[in-house]
């Protein structure tokens, strides 16, 4: 097995088409597949039996995609960060079946992947048969006019009361691999076809679970969330939109801290990796822009522009935000979420612009009282918020040159404005949450004004 960088052994993954029959070459970690009867491995569950092919089948490009996005999330959670030798960076060889213009574009798919996760991936192409068996009927009279990623947050839901306000009709695309992540999708898409009639939205609950998972990072599942939607968006012809609602502050996600540089801070919808990837689509054949409608936005400036508010705060709290969903498990409460990891955080500051934030809708208060900011754990996200803060108070520019654009150069002028405007939003939401609600946690954190 060849070694790269110091020391570092690359580690190689194949995963198998369905009704594959060629042997994996020897020297693999691991041999994925797709849940398939008898054989060897390690299996990826999924009913991706139920993606559409009607009105339109897939195109082998738009499944090529998707396997390869299926291999590489199961190789992100397979592969353990905490055994390289920066606790970090892995070496990793992917294996894939793919049809020639997938072969080609194989290079381009790799830096992608660099700057998404954090790693250095190799890509290698064999071709293969694509077909995944999608078997899924539309039978509705109507045709969507968007389809729209629904994770179950509170941009997501958001964005489609949003569109659906606007008079268009949708198909809500979700991804789940655990059952209480299903179930807040499908009571929120339930509201929604309540609300505005079947006629107008419909809902695709999509599960697929890779049980081997010791890495927890994550972070190439937005490319498993976007392949999942392009699927859904292909039946009804090359240039349906595909809509991936997520706040301008998220998606930059600016480092708050020194130590959350580079990859350690999450680019799962970072417009230069979507640039990317759509650039990457039109290289492979694939037609469908991906649109962002909240990218120049703070989380409460989307909550604030909603164009059926009453309606988004009657369901705002059957959302999640969580990043901890399983917290609850933890400190043997019930389901809820954690209160003090950063998109909790984050969400309690947007729902504060509006009047709408209560700490008792969380298993922690974090603002209660100064134990979860003293706590190694729990507190640690809260300590980063303080210290942007304090860093953007004293020092704005040293916190938007932390911003990572991509791309070589520097920021266009538009770029930094923006930046800089999403910024000072951002950091005046969480302060005026802090000012309002943790008055003690910024004394004792930075001391009196």
């Amino acid at each position: 097995m060849p070694f790269y960088g110091k020391g570092i052994m690359a580690e190689h993954l194949y995963l198998r088409a369905p009704g594959e029959k060629r042997r994996a070459p020897p020297g693999m970690k691991a041999v994925i597949h797709l849940d398939e009867p008898g054989a060897s491995g390690y299996p990826i569950h999924h009913n991706l039996d139920r993606l559409l092919v009607t009105p339109l089948p897939p195109t082998p490009a738009v499944s090529a995609f998707l396997l390869a996005a299926l291999g590489v999330w199961a190789a992100d959670k397979l592969l353990p960060r905490n055994s390289t030798p920066d606790a970090w960076t892995r070496e990793i060889v992917l294996h894939l079946p793919a049809n020639p213009e997938g072969a080609r574009l194989a290079p381009q798919l790799a830096q992608i992947l660099n700057f998404l996760t954090g790693d250095n991936w190799t890509i290698k192409t064999r071709k293969s048969p694509l077909d995944l068996k999608f078997g899924g009927r539309w039978d509705r009279s109507w045709q969507p006019q968007a389809v729209a990623l629904f994770s179950g947050g509170l941009d997501s839901l958001a964005g489609a009361i949003d569109q659906l306000e606007e008079g268009n009709r949708l198909l809500l695309v979700s991804h789940h691999d655990y059952g209480q992540l299903a179930s807040t999708q499908q009571a929120l898409a339930g509201a929604l076809a309540s609300h505005y009639g079947p006629d107008r939205v419909q809902h695709l609950n999509l599960r697929v679970q890779f049980p081997e998972a010791p890495e927890l990072t994550l972070r190439s599942r937005s490319l498993l969330y976007l392949a999942l939607g392009v699927s859904t968006a292909a039946a009804f012809g090359p240039d349906t939109p595909l809509l991936l609602p997520e706040n301008g502050w998220v998606s930059l996600n600016p480092p708050l801290t020194l130590n959350r540089l580079g990859a350690y801070t999450t680019r799962t919808t970072h417009p230069y990796f979507l640039e990317q990837v759509t650039r990457l689509w039109g290289d492979w054949g694939i037609k469908h822009p991906v649109i962002n409608p909240y990218q120049r936005f703070t989380k409460g400036e989307v909550l604030g522009q909603s164009r059926n508010p009453e309606l988004l705060r009657q369901l705002a709290g059957g959302s999640t935000s969580c990043a901890r969903p399983v917290a609850s498990r933890w400190r043997r409460r019930p389901a809820g979420e954690c209160g003090y990891c950063y998109p909790c955080l984050l969400r309690r500051a947007a729902l504060h612009r509006l009047g709408w934030d209560r700490g008792d809708d969380y298993l922690v208060d974090a603002l209660a009282g100064t134990e979860t900011l003293r706590h190694r754990v729990r507190g640690r996200d809260l300590r980063a918020l303080l210290l942007a803060l304090g860093t953007w108070e004293e020092t704005p520019a040293a916190m938007t040159s932390r911003v990572y654009w991509g791309k070589q150069g520097r920021a266009s002028a538009r770029e930094y404005t923006e930046t800089r405007r999403l910024l000072a939003s951002g950091c005046q939401e969480i302060k005026q949450l802090l000012q309002d609600k943790g008055w003690a946690l910024l004394i004792s954190f930075l001391g009196p004004a």
